[in-house]
């Protein structure tokens, strides 16, 4: 009995796996639909894992999931992208706030490894694996804030952003990331600047978030509303 569950866990988390490297390889693009044949056959297993899979997907708000019918690549809208924004806003702002507090000159030090990594991928034409390792920068920033619930919190948010990213750069041949945004940040963490960081937070964020008038001027409304502070600001 035991075992039985610990084997359709397992087949489940493979076909969770799989679908995850077709759709952050862009092999199955936002809007696509979902095979559970061809995952079937490709992975060798039933079908029950596999619909586990995209329930879990459906979950992650990864995939739109549509019981006896079809499920497909979510595709993200012009409002879900602002949201997803002014909540990243306000993630990475008490994030790194808290860095400033908490980590150290060699967790700054390793984010700018992961800075520079980002920046050679783009150089480089890599830009899947720029938007890989832009989504890891701002894991890392959490990661040092030292709080468990927030890390969690941009865990769930890193695998939207980085389909949203993707859909992007499928739409329009850029996602639009602010790379040099990434060196201020980090300037900002080194020198225990919170202002600096949030400012850097901003410029940011705000660069990708904003893509027409109308998304600027809803951006310019939430900005200073959304921003947290853990520390008093002058």
């Amino acid at each position: 009995m035991r075992l039985g569950v610990f084997m359709k866990q397992t087949l489940a988390d493979t076909a969770y796996a799989y679908l995850l490297e077709k759709i952050y390889s862009s092999e199955l693009k936002s809007g696509d639909k979902i095979s559970e044949q061809t995952v079937i056959e490709n992975l060798n297993i039933s079908r029950t894992p596999v619909r586990e899979a995209i329930r879990r997907m459906a979950s992650d708000g990864l995939i739109d999931f549509y019981p006896g019918t079809f499920a497909r690549v979510h595709t993200f809208t012009s409002k879900e992208k602002l949201d997803m924004g002014a909540v990243r806003l306000a993630i990475d702002s008490l994030a790194a706030q808290l860095a400033v507090l908490n980590g150290s000159n060699r967790d700054f030090q390793d984010l700018m490894a992961v800075a520079a990594k980002c920046q050679r991928a783009s150089d480089e034409k890599d830009f899947m694996e720029r938007i890989r390792l832009d989504c890891e920068f701002h894991a890392a920033l959490s990661s040092i804030s030292g709080n468990r619930e927030l890390i969690s919190i941009q865990q769930r948010l890193s695998m939207r952003s980085r389909l949203m990213q993707i859909q992007a750069y499928n739409e329009k041949g850029s996602s639009s990331c602010d790379l040099a945004g990434h060196l201020d940040i980090i300037r900002a963490l080194m020198d225990r600047n919170v202002n600096a960081c949030l400012a850097a937070i901003q410029s940011h964020l705000r660069h990708f978030y904003t893509g027409d008038e109308e998304a600027t001027l809803e951006w310019n409304a939430i900005e200073p509303h959304v921003q947290m502070s853990v520390f008093p600001l002058k």
